[in-house]
C-alpha cells in the first residue's frame, strides 16, 4: 500500500548521491507482514540487484533515528534481508519510520529512503481509517474495486485464498454484483453501495488485509448552480432603516462538479466587489447548509454593521461553476419611520401585556402551580430520611384551669381539633402531638427533644392564650431544641391565629422569629380558613414535606387520628379491658393468682357522660375531651349476672373498651393526665398469660411516675 510524495532532486553528501525520500510510502496494520523494497533498483539506476552484486556493489540498510542513520541488524526471526528488500514478518508500532538503502563500493555511492507507517485497527473494526484507499463512483455507473498492493504476497501459478468483507462483515451480495478473487465488480452503483470494502488474503500463517473506501457521488452536473434566495429572474425589494445593522443571505444549490471543485458564490454592489466597498460592509464565510452525494446547498451572508444612506443601491448575488453563472438581485429602499415605530410600539405592547397577564396568573395561582408541579414531578421528601413523623405540633394541650369553666374558642377548636384532623385524615400526614403521643422514658425534656428530632417539620400554632402563656419557651430553654431552630436543622411553620400585636409576650415571639433560620409564617383568618378549598390549607400543604399521596381506606381514615406512639397504648388498654371481660365470665376459683387480687367490673361506664377529676377541684366531661375519645357500635354478647365480681374500690376509675348499649370506646388519654396530674396504672392481677390494669386517681408528682418498670412502659 502506498501514497504519492513529490520526488526531490538528488544531492551529493560526503561523496554519496542522496535521492531523499521516495514517492512510494508503505502502510501496514500492526501484526501483518510487509516487504520494503529498495527503490534504487526500480526508479533510479538501470540495473537490478543481481547485476549490482556482480559489479561488487554492496547493499546496506539503515534506519533513520532523528538526523542519524543506524545500521540495521537483521535477526532473521521477525526482520530479515532478502535480496533487495527487507521483510517484516510481523510489523509492530516501533517499526514506524524511514528506512534507507545505500548501494556502494569504494568509488561509487547512491542512496534513497522509504517511509513506512504502522497503524493499529480502529476500535471494533478490521481496518484503520488512516490507511484506507479511496475510490469514487457516480451513482448508476459501474465500478471495479480491486484489492491493492498484494503482489508481494501472491505465489506464482497458485490461486490466492481471498475473502471480501463490507464494514468488516460477511454480506450477501446482490445478484448483479460479481465477487472475484482479487476484485468486486458493481455494474450499476447504488447509494447504499458506499462504504468500506476489505479484502483478506491468507499468507502463510499471517493475514494481509487491504481496505478501500468507496464514496458514491451524484452524477456530474451539466447545469450551472441555481440561486435559491433571493429568487432568480425577479428583483427583491428590501426595506432598511439607516443606522440599523442588517444581514442579507444568499442561498444556492450546486450540483456535483468533482471532488476538487469548490462552490463559487459572491456578492457585488453594481460593478464593485465587496472588497472594494466601505469597511462596514463585509462578506461572511461560505457555509454548507446541506450535502448529499456531493451536491451542496450553501449560504453566503452580506452584513452591514450599520446601514447608511449611501448603501441604498442594487446588490447582486452571483453563483457559478465550470458550466456557467447565475445571479439574483436585491434592491434596498428606505423604510417609513412612522410605520416602523408603530410596529415596534405594537410589538412591545403585546409583549408587556403578555408579561402582565402571566405575572397576574402567577401571583393569583402560584401555590396551585407549585403544588401541581410538586405532585407530578417532585420527589418524595420522606424517603430514606430516617424520620418517623411529618410534623411536630406544638400547641395541642389540655388547659386544666379553663377546660371545665368555658367552651373552647375558635382558635382553640382550630388548634385542638381541626388542624390535626385535616392534616392527618384528609392529607395523610403523620403528626406528633405531645399530649397524645408522648410516652415518657426518661425526663420530659429529653423525650420532647427526641420527638422533635424524629419530625420533619415543627408546627407552632400561635393563639392568644398560647402566646400569653409562652407555650414556645421550651424551644428557647432546651439547648438541643434551640440549636435545631438556629441552625435550620428543622423547618418551622408558624400559624398565627389572630392579631397578636396587643397580646402580652408577643414581642418575644417577634424576637423568636429572628432566631429561626428556616421559618414560614401562615395566617389563619378565622373559621373561613377552615374550608378545605381555602388558600390557608394550600399554604400549609406547600410548607409540609412533599410526599406521594396514598389512598386511605375508610377504616384507615377513621383511625388515622389515633396513630403514632400512643396507638400502642390504645392496643394495650383494649387488650386489658377485653381480658377483664373474659375473666368476668370465668369460674370463681380462677379469679385469683399468686398474691394479686383481680378487680373486675360489672358495669361499663359511658364515656360520653362520664366526669373526670382533673385535680384542683376541677372536673371535665367527655364532651370537653372529644378530641381524645371516639367510639363505634358493636354487638355485645350477654353476660350472666351471677358471674359478675364486685366493683373495684371507689378511688379507682377503670377504662374499658366495652361501652353500654354495644359501643366500643377507645381513648387517647393525655399523658399529662396519666403521669402525675390525673391517674396512674394499678396492677390488679393475672389470669393465664394476661395481666389486668386499672387507672387509679392519684396525686403523685410526675417525677415519681417516670420510674415505671420496663414491663409497664412496654404495655403502655
Amino acid at each position: 500500500m502506498y501514497r504519492g510524495y513529490v520526488l526531490a532532486a538528488a544531492t551529493v553528501v560526503d561523496g554519496c548521491i542522496d535521492w531523499s525520500v521516495d514517492l512510494k510510502e508503505y502502510h501496514v496494520l500492526a501484526g501483518e507482514p510487509v516487504r520494503v523494497k529498495c527503490a534504487l533498483f526500480y526508479s533510479y539506476i538501470r540495473t537490478n540487484y543481481t547485476m549490482a552484486t556482480n559489479a561488487k556493489l554492496r547493499l546496506i540498510w539503515y534506519k533513520n533515528k532523528g538526523d542519524a542513520e543506524e545500521p540495521i541488524i537483521f535477526s532473521g526471526h521477525r526482520l530479515s534481508k532478502e535480496d533487495d528488500s527487507i521483510w517484516f514478518r510481523s510489523a509492530e508500532m516501533e517499526d514506524n519510520g524511514f528506512y534507507t538503502c545505500v548501494l556502494r563500493n569504494s568509488t561509487y555511492c547512491m542512496k534513497v529512503s522509504m517511509s513506512m507507517t504502522v497503524e493499529e485497527s480502529d476500535e471494533g473494526k478490521c481496518f484503520s481509517s488512516k490507511i484506507r484507499h479511496l475510490e469514487k463512483a457516480e451513482i448508476t455507473h459501474s465500478k471495479m474495486i480491486n484489492c491493492p498492493d498484494i503482489e508481494d504476497y501472491l505465489a506464482p501459478y497458485k490461486q490466492p485464498q481471498m475473502t471480501w468483507y463490507k464494514e468488516c462483515e460477511r454480506v450477501e451480495w446482490r445478484s448483479s454484483i460479481s465477487v472475484n478473487t482479487t476484485n468486486i465488480w458493481i455494474p450499476e452503483v447504488e447509494e447504499g453501495d458506499g462504504g468500506n470494502y476489505t479484502c483478506e488474503l491468507q499468507y502463510g500463517s499471517r493475514l494481509v488485509r487491504r481496505t478501500t473506501q468507496l464514496k458514491v457521488t451524484a452524477l456530474q452536473t451539466t447545469q450551472p448552480p441555481k440561486v435559491l434566495f433571493p429568487p432568480e429572474r425577479q428583483d427583491t425589494v428590501i426595506e432598511i432603516t439607516p443606522g440599523m445593522p442588517l444581514s442579507l443571505d444568499c442561498k444556492a444549490f450546486f450540483g456535483y462538479s468533482g471532488e476538487n471543485r469548490r462552490p463559487i458564490i459572491y456578492w457585488m454592489k453594481g460593478e464593485k466587489f465587496v472588497e472594494e466597498l466601505a469597511g462596514h460592509i463585509k462578506e461572511s464565510e461560505v457555509r454548507i447548509l446541506r450535502e448529499h452525494l456531493g451536491e451542496k446547498e450553501v449560504q453566503l451572508s452580506l452584513t452591514f454593521d450599520a446601514v447608511e444612506e449611501a448603501d441604498l443601491a442594487n446588490y447582486t448575488c452571483y453563483v457559478e461553476n465550470h458550466i456557467g453563472r447565475r445571479k439574483s438581485n436585491s434592491q434596498f429602499t428606505k423604510t417609513d419611520d412612522n410605520m416602523y415605530r408603530l410596529e415596534l410600539a405594537g410589538g412591545l405592547g403585546v409583549i408587556l401585556l403578555l408579561l402582565g397577564v402571566l405575572t397576574a396568573l402567577y401571583k393569583c395561582y402560584n401555590l396551585e402551580i407549585m403544588l401541581c408541579y410538586r405532585r407530578h414531578f417532585g420527589s418524595d421528601e420522606t424517603e430514606d430520611d430516617n424520620k418517623e413523623y411529618d410534623a411536630y405540633l406544638s400547641y395541642t394541650k389540655v388547659d386544666l384551669d379553663c377546660l371545665g369553666s368555658r367552651a373552647s374558642s375558635d382558635e382553640e377548636t382550630f388548634a385542638l381539633e381541626i388542624l390535626p384532623d385535616v392534616l392527618e385524615k384528609h392529607y395523610g400526614y403523620k403528626l406528633f402531638i405531645p399530649d397524645r403521643d408522648l410516652i415518657p422514658s426518661s425526663t420530659y425534656i429529653e423525650d420532647l427533644a427526641r420527638s422533635v428530632e424524629q419530625s420533619r417539620r415543627l408546627i407552632i400554632v400561635l393563639t392568644p392564650e398560647f402566646v400569653a402563656k409562652r407555650g414556645w419557651s421550651i424551644f428557647q430553654i432546651e439547648t438541643r431544641l434551640h440549636s435545631m431552630l438556629v441552625t435550620g436543622e428543622i423547618k418551622v411553620i408558624m400559624i398565627e391565629c389572630a392579631d397578636l400585636k396587643n397580646v402580652i409576650n408577643y414581642q418575644e415571639v417577634e424576637a423568636l422569629k429572628h432566631t429561626i433560620k428556616a421559618l414560614s409564617i401562615i395566617k389563619w383568618r378565622g373559621p373561613k380558613s377552615n374550608e378545605l378549598s381555602s388558600k390557608f390549607w394550600k399554604q400549609v400543604v406547600y410548607e409540609m414535606p412533599a410526599k406521594r399521596r396514598e389512598t386511605l381506606s375508610r377504616r384507615q381514615v377513621m383511625d388515622s387520628g389515633e396513630q403514632g406512639l400512643f396507638g400502642d397504648l390504645q392496643t394495650t388498654v383494649s387488650t386489658i379491658a377485653m381480658t377483664t371481660t373474659s375473666a368476668s365470665l370465668a369460674p370463681p376459683n380462677e379469679s385469683r393468682h399468686g398474691h394479686h387480687q383481680v378487680a373486675l367490673a360489672t358495669e361499663i361506664p359511658d364515656y360520653n357522660q362520664m366526669t373526670l377529676p382533673l385535680g384542683g377541684g376541677h372536673t371535665a366531661t367527655a364532651a370537653q375531651m372529644r378530641h381524645f375519645c371516639r367510639s363505634y357500635e358493636f354487638q355485645l354478647p350477654p353476660q350472666p349476672s351471677s358471674l359478675s365480681p364486685p366493683l373495684p374500690p371507689p378511688s379507682t376509675v377503670q377504662f374499658s373498651t366495652l361501652g353500654p348499649g354495644g359501643r366500643h370506646v377507645y381513648c387517647n388519654i393525655p399523658m399529662t393526665l396519666l403521669n402525675g396530674q390525673g391517674f396512674r396504672a394499678v396492677h390488679w392481677g393475672t389470669r393465664g398469660a394476661s395481666e389486668q390494669y386499672a387507672w387509679e386517681e392519684t396525686r403523685t408528682p410526675p417525677e415519681q411516675h417516670l420510674r415505671t418498670t420496663n414491663q409497664q412502659r412496654t404495655k403502655l
